[in-house]
């Protein structure tokens, strides 16, 4: 295969020049096609999926991960709505307005405005396709607090309710017949031109028609072969970045940004990618634990922290909500317990439970119950929980509008991919809300930019065929694939610096010179990954020979993936001179809303070079109904400040 492979940071002078030429290839062995296509299994990629069917489309979903066991499964706490069915003095409103102040008002106003109207709706749908969640006696839906929300909204099923969305989306997926192809990482996105003997349209005139998304280059884990996939319009739902630090409560093989990375080398711009929240309780021990989540339902059930002195320090953070403050709040007070020398032997801090009884623990938070029991060995009815900060959620992503679309024609996003629904922190409850919300808008949608495209053309679009055949490639080097699949010597090797670097230096608590030293450190890894000497297999289509092999392309595009979004963080924390939400500045701690009431963006456009530049616009002026709550129920002075 004649291959040009091109990103869009940095690339060293070092880099062998014969790499960067093409190399032919007779044909591709799978192929597949179809009109929608959605990368990512999880809760997001799902309901886009029933939406997309319903709408008369053809889907196809590919996931990296086994089918059924996203990254949604280990959402535990809950999913919000402001049904009323515990404090009917909510509404839609009071949740929006909660919403923007967790994000410190840098959210797209209207994403937070669609989210929160149609979250009844959406839980109630959930309800209706046979979700079983927790009800009172009188069969009220149980709807308990989360962190910093005025009322109790949360809707749950035990401490696992993300498992459980995923029971009833599955079950939906397979009542339609829509097919899922497990296994499969994909490592590049296609442009149409890729499909098309003349190759990019040239001229830059007003008449010139903008490139539309073509398709998905990747692996076939289990199989072991390079596919390629063929649609009209693709949706990313392919999670977030949060796998970039060394402690998060993501799994070791998922979340390295994936899906901003993919759409940032077509040509969408990421926007507010400093943004990452750390979540005050994960396991600190034993050292496999290290991350994983003690779910914030703990605390939504009355759980309390203490340091090693057996103080109650939220009192002297956040006195008004204590457990139950935001969580950036949450995180930075435990962090500071611990660094102050007030932690437990294993570097974190208490949570305890121990004066609830027993029977509400195995009935509002079982999973937890067994997960300290079998990990730590320890009877959470009985004793305290260590718990310490965890990188959890990305704020940060790639820009799209209200219907999920990103400047690229036919490329969509959505879930953690996409962005500017949480503005500079998340609201617990609210993630397992915005996949299904804005899922069922980017499959609408999707379907709505195929249908179009085929009337567009008079209905004379190639029929799509749902049944494996080849791809012939044109060998004259008129149609090439950008980016040809290729490993790197000891991947692990860059991947464990990163999270250790990032975790060091674009942490919890940042300043000027940690960054800029991270920031360096990031570029010097993105010259020795990319250097000639260090890339030691490219693989033509029937090249992969056994497991080892598929198992480092992963890893490397990983690291690949990990080194786009690394450098985006740094750059935007570098940018962003004050503290915001789960931004802490240590060198700017105040909010300063004069310079920084706006987002942040990280552009790959072409006109720039290679360079990736940043750019920052002001947020979107809040008006209308929710503009005029705001005004008469929020006080003017609403940021908060830490010491």
């Amino acid at each position: 295969m004649v291959c040009r492979y091109k990103v869009n940071i940095h690339i060293p002078n070092s880099l062998n020049s014969t790499f960067l030429n093409c190399i032919n290839v007779d044909e591709f062995q799978v192929y597949r096609s179809c009109d929608v296509l959605i990368i990512g299994g999880g809760s997001a990629g799902l309901r886009a999926a029933i939406e997309a069917h319903d709408a008369g489309a053809q889907v196809l979903i590919i996931s990296k991960s086994k089918r059924g066991d996203p990254h949604t499964v280990l959402a535990r706490g809950g999913i919000n709505a402001a049904l009323g069915t515990m404090d009917p003095e909510d509404n839609w409103m009071v949740h929006a307005a909660d919403t923007l102040k967790e994000g410190e008002f840098l959210a797209d106003y209207e994403k937070v405005e669609i989210l929160c109207k149609n979250a009844p709706d959406t839980v109630n749908e959930l309800v209706e396709w046979g979700a079983r969640f927790h009800r009172e006696e009188d069969g009220r839906l149980t709807q308990r607090f989360f962190g910093a929300h005025t009322y109790r909204r949360t809707v749950f099923y035990e401490d696992w309710t993300g498992q459980e969305m995923i029971r009833v989306l599955m079950n939906q997926v397979q009542k339609r017949k829509i097919e899922i192809i497990d296994n499969v990482y994909i490592t590049k996105l296609l442009k149409s031109s890729d499909f098309s003997k003349e190759g990019p349209k040239g001229g830059s005139g007003a008449d010139t028609e903008p490139e539309m998304i073509g398709g998905a280059l990747g692996i076939n884990i289990e199989k072991k072969e390079i596919v390629v996939f063929k649609c009209n319009s693709l949706i990313l739902g392919a999670g977030g970045y949060t796998r970039v630090y060394s402690v998060s409560s993501s799994r070791i093989f998922e979340n390295y940004g994936e899906g901003m990375a993919l759409a940032y080398e077509v040509g969408a711009d990421l926007v507010d990618m400093e943004m990452v929240q750390f979540h005050p309780t994960g396991m600190v021990w034993p050292e496999k634990a290290l991350g994983i989540l003690a779910t914030e339902a703990i605390r939504g059930e009355g759980g309390i922290l203490l340091n090693s002195k057996g103080e109650r320090f939220m009192k002297k953070y956040d006195p008004e909500r204590m457990e139950l403050g935001p969580r950036d709040v949450v995180a930075r007070a435990n962090y500071n317990e611990i660094v102050d020398g007030r932690g437990k032997e294993h570097g974190g801090v208490w949570l305890d439970v121990t004066h609830l009884s027993k029977e509400k623990i195995l009935d509002r938070l079982p999973t937890m119950y067994k997960q300290f029991k079998e990990i730590d060995g320890i009877d959470i009815s009985k004793e305290k929980m260590e718990v310490g900060p965890t990188a959890h959620y990305s704020m940060g992503g790639v820009v799209v509008d209200t219907k999920c679309r990103t400047k690229i024609k036919g490329l969509f996003a959505v879930g953690e991919v996409m962005s500017q629904i949480h503005g500079a922190n998340r609201l617990g409850g609210n993630s397992l809300l915005d996949t299904m919300v804005f899922g069922k808008i980017v499959g609408g949608e999707a379907a709505k930019f195929f249908n179009e495209s085929r009337d567009k053309t008079d209905g004379k679009t190639e029929k799509l065929s749902s049944s494996s055949s080849t791809i012939q490639l044109d060998t004259n080097g008129q149609k090439i694939f950008k980016d040809k699949i290729f490993v790197v010597n000891n991947p692990v090797k860059f991947r464990d610096e990163l999270q250790d670097l990032m975790k060091l230096n674009a942490g919890i608590i940042r300043d000027e010179t940690k960054l800029k030293a991270g920031l360096k450190s990031v570029l010097q890894l993105n010259e020795e990954f990319y250097s000639k000497d260090n890339i030691t297999k490219e693989f033509k289509p029937s090249d992969i020979d056994d497991d080892m092999d598929a198992e480092n392309i992963v890893l490397t595009y990983q690291v690949k993936s990990s080194l786009v979004v690394c450098e985006a963080i740094i750059k935007s924390a570098l940018m962003r001179q004050e503290s915001r939400g789960a931004h802490y500045r240590s060198d700017f701690p105040k909010i300063d809303e004069e310079k920084w009431a706006c987002n942040i963006y990280c552009s790959s456009s072409s006109e720039f070079g290679e360079e990736m530049v940043l750019f920052k616009h002001n947020v979107k002026e809040i008006k209308g109904e929710l503009a005029d709550f705001l005004s008469t129920h929020v006080k003017a002075e609403h940021h908060r400040e830490f010491e």
